[in-house]
């Protein structure tokens, strides 16, 4: 006990000691301060009895300054930080839509520069307006320019500005339709000068496009693939399911995951496949699961189940038992905050979004995935300024990340009611991957929800309906495209194929009946809605159309009658909204006509404004 207070008088001892070297220090400092203020003082009592003024214009000034001081500080924590993404005017035109200027702005550019990058540049503007034709065009001037410079001056010289040109013109030729052209090319171009990652994802695209699976399928055989990358495995995976090799592309995806569970990639890679075939996928999962019982399999099936509210729950169970094993990483997080999303559960959605960008910040604060993250949880907050320019520093970090162009940055500028930009944006996510079904069906999506450009939305559907024949939404999809443009023929025609696809479905029956009677084939049509009927006698839609022939072709005011008050009493709370207006105002109508009918059989009725239902 003597050795401790022993202690804490030398210690209070050498306190007291530099306590009074510090006091002797700063004793002339005060002093100072202390003369200068009081002169001050003195100045100013001198200055106000003086001048009345002084005093108030003294207070206003100070005031002022403190509040301008006030403001910039909030400026500094408010103001979004801008970022750009492009790298010189004429692409900075291109993201704001204004594609004339542009246009002018690369030709300005291409005076100057002997090697084509800019004829490219404006090829595929050209492709993105429709005019593929002058797109085209130009990029065959392109390709003749680019030979004459090479042979000119050698090809060593423009080696990595040459891959970057071949890609970009590859990607206009498939976005016009021309496969053939960009095959030829692409083959030649590897046959002479070796391979090239991105051109080959543009010719994997193009083989497909021209059903040339084999082709396809020794394409990612020989894929250079970089065993060390999460990410270009998981591109490789990717590209294996999109020509139905399961096997392969699971085990691949499941390697990308052992090898970096952190990636996103990974996990949106299952959302892309999701889209293309989401049946398959599953199915294909389980069986997985039940050879092997991986961890790998079942995140992946967990963040199948998290793409929406109906199977959110099994999703859960799924992330319990993997969270039991200790297995916690951004991936896992990101499941999560899907499945608390789709549970409209918002708070421990950012919860879990926060979590992954803490991990994501420990690895890298500066990497793609952080910012991307950073970029949804502002989104989710309504803040769609921040999330912009977080979504551009994630393309600063991986301008390859397509997801970023392409699923990020549209769902912000919806937000942001700014529609026009949206093209460029899905465009270029295309080029970065091209053979990325989910984005070719956003874009199709876009045409028809925001812009209704119906020609461009059939053809992305289209090039869909190559890599996935057998997807019935697609070619829903079509055919109400076909209708809205009252193209009778083409969606007859469109709803055959679909039927060929898919005998079990009964809207192609009830809608390819309705079409019917519109050409006025009613045989046709009333025994193409009664094979409808007959698949589900609850359907509304299908009672709606039937009524329609007995009332409108066979005059039978009654049994047209019956089927409408049948369709109007199974109307569902989730029907659509305009369909319900439909069957309410037809119901109504014929009520009337069958009520006249009752009281005179014998007269003329009118049956005007009854509507088919597609």
């Amino acid at each position: 006990m003597k050795e401790v207070k022993g202690l804490f008088s030398r210690v209070n001892k050498n306190l007291k000691s530099f306590f009074f070297k510090v006091k002797k220090v700063l004793k002339p400092v005060y002093k100072t301060l202390n003369d200068g203020c009081k002169k001050l003082a003195d100045k100013y009592r001198k200055a106000n009895m003086k001048n009345k003024y002084v005093e108030p214009v003294i207070v206003i000034t100070t005031s002022c300054i403190f509040v301008l001081i006030m403001i910039l500080t909030i400026k500094g924590f408010t103001t979004v930080e801008e970022v750009n993404i492009t790298k010189n005017s004429g692409e900075q035109l291109y993201y704001q839509s204004k594609y004339d200027e542009a246009i002018e702005e690369y030709k300005k550019m291409q005076e100057k520069d002997t090697w084509p990058e800019w004829t490219v540049k404006i090829a595929d503007i050209y492709s993105l307006r429709g005019e593929t034709k002058k797109s085209s065009t130009l990029l065959k001037e392109a390709i003749v320019k680019r030979d004459k410079v090479i042979k000119d001056e050698g090809y060593n010289k423009f080696k990595d500005k040459d891959v970057e040109l071949i890609n970009s013109m590859l990607r206009t030729f498939t976005l016009n339709n021309e496969y053939d052209e960009a095959i030829s090319f692409g083959e030649q171009y590897i046959s002479d000068y070796g391979k090239s990652k991105d051109i080959l994802k543009t010719l994997f695209m193009a083989y497909i496009s021209n059903n040339y699976i084999y082709k396809a399928e020794e394409l990612t055989e020989n894929y250079p693939l970089d065993e060390k990358s999460s990410y270009d495995i998981s591109v490789l995976a990717n590209m294996n399911m999109l020509i139905n090799r399961w096997d392969k592309g699971l085990e691949l995806l499941k390697s990308a995951w052992e090898l970096d569970k952190n990636e996103l990639k990974i996990y949106y890679v299952i959302e892309s496949i999701y889209e293309f075939d989401k049946d398959s996928l599953i199915k294909e999962l389980e069986t997985k699961i039940k050879e092997s019982n991986d961890d790998a399999y079942k995140v992946f099936l967990a963040n199948v189940y998290a793409m929406n509210a109906e199977s959110a729950n099994k999703a859960f169970d799924l992330i319990e038992e993997i969270d039991s094993k200790g297995i916690n990483n951004i991936g896992i997080d990101y499941i999560k905050y899907k499945i608390s999303k789709n549970l409209n559960n918002k708070d421990e959605a950012i919860a879990y979004l926060d979590d992954a960008i803490n991990k994501s910040k420990v690895i890298d604060k500066e990497s793609y995935t952080t910012f991307y993250l950073l970029s949804l949880k502002a989104l989710n907050n309504n803040k769609y300024d921040e999330a912009l320019s977080y979504a551009k520093k994630s393309i600063n970090a991986n301008n390859k990340y397509a997801e970023s162009y392409g699923i990020l940055i549209p769902e912000i500028l919806i937000n942001k009611n700014n529609f026009n930009s949206i093209e460029a944006y899905y465009r270029e996510a295309i080029k970065k991957e091209p053979y990325n079904y989910e984005l070719i069906i956003k874009l199709a999506d876009y045409y028809t929800s925001y812009v209704s450009n119906n020609e461009k939305a059939k053809y992305y559907y289209g090039i869909a309906l190559k890599f996935n024949k057998d997807n019935p939404i697609i070619y829903s999809k079509m055919i109400d495209i076909y209708i809205k443009d009252n193209k009778i023929d083409e969606a007859i025609e469109k709803l055959e194929e679909a039927i060929k696809v898919d005998e079990s479905n009964q809207d192609y029956y009830r809608m390819l009946g309705a079409l019917y009677f519109e050409k006025g084939m009613n045989d046709k049509g009333i025994e193409l809605t009664r094979k409808a009927y007959s698949m589900n006698e609850k359907d509304p839609i299908s009672l709606n159309n039937a009524a329609w022939y007995y009332i409108m072709v066979e005059n039978d005011i009654a049994r047209g009658y019956d089927n409408l008050k049948a369709a109007y009493e199974d109307i569902s709370a989730g029907l659509d909204e305009e369909i319900k207006t439909i069957l309410i105002e037809n119901y109504n109508k014929v009520k009337k006509v069958y009520e006249e009918f009752l009281n005179d059989n014998s007269k003329e009725f009118d049956k005007k404004g009854i509507k088919l239902i597609y």
